[in-house]
């Protein structure tokens, strides 16, 4: 296939959970996403001053959050509009009391990382200005993490009453756990068109245009993981808004994958056992 449409952007990350208003709570109160909308079965939340969802919580019956890793969700990673904004979600966890595991400066990015109260993975993260990102000689883009100046972000951090994250944040990427790093990147090299902006033996980062990343894959847990069980929390799916829709679907049928067409949206699994739904 071509290159894929620059145009690409991420839609909603649809999570499986088993307690469904612990983690709405938990997403509105410490993550600062808005309620949307929300039923006995499902809630929606995103940012203020937008009504598209950036993430969905579905209810599971009988849920168990998975032992043992899995296939799936490495981390959700929100984008944030600016270095202040991150600095102001910084402050905000802080005060919080809730545990963060690490923070990355990443060259092209500085970015904090936590897990959701069943163990999702999340990035909160805000990119520098393109000009400053590193690149070698081919165009690509190391694989850098370096500490977070932590000093200079609360610097510039607002110290305003914390009222959410703010309008302008997005699903920046998504970051993927898998059992095999070669599969993924036939899948999202070969089979979507997306670029292959850093490689190293256990993981693959893609994208779209002159992007850092959209899509990260690893096998940092193991090259033997399986898919998550039905009763199992973690990923749905998550969604990849993009023009080139017609052109993927044809690829993908040539390409042997099973294509399901849903209401406004197609809906395929990848190289890994992931499902993404595509509009």
């Amino acid at each position: 296939m071509a290159e894929i449409s620059e145009e690409l952007r991420l839609g909603e990350v649809v999570l499986n959970v088993g307690h469904l208003k612990e983690m709405a709570g938990f997403y509105q109160e410490v993550i600062g996403l808005k309620l949307l909308e929300e039923n006995e079965r499902m809630v929606r939340l995103g940012v203020s001053g937008s009504d598209e969802a950036l993430l969905v919580l579905k209810k599971i019956d009988n849920a168990v959050v998975p032992e043992v890793p899995r296939i799936g969700l490495f981390h959700t990673a929100f984008l944030l509009p600016t270095r202040e904004s991150l600095a102001d979600v910084l402050l905000h966890l802080a005060k919080s009391g809730y545990p963060i595991d690490g923070a990355g400066d990443h060259a092209y990015s500085e970015a904090l990382y936590l897990h959701d109260i069943e163990g999702n993975g999340i990035e909160i993260y805000a990119d520098r200005p393109k000009a400053e990102w590193m690149r070698d000689g081919d165009g690509n883009l190391p694989m850098v993490t370096e500490q977070v100046d932590v000093d200079s972000l609360l610097q510039i951090a607002t110290d305003e009453p914390f009222t959410g994250m703010p309008n302008g944040t997005i699903i920046g990427h998504v970051h993927l756990q898998v059992a095999d790093a070669d599969k993924a990147e036939q899948f999202y090299k070969e089979v979507l068109g997306m670029n292959l902006t850093t490689a190293i033996p256990s993981a693959r980062f893609f994208a779209a245009g002159d992007y850092h990343h959209h899509i990260g894959s690893n096998v940092w847990a193991g090259r033997n993981l399986e898919l998550l069980q039905e009763n199992e929390t973690g990923l749905a799916w998550f969604t990849i808004i993009t023009p080139d829709k017609d052109a993927i679907i044809t690829n993908l049928i040539e390409q042997g994958y099973d294509v399901k067409r849903l209401e406004n949206t197609i809906s395929v699994t990848d190289s890994n056992g992931i499902k993404i739904h595509f509009k």
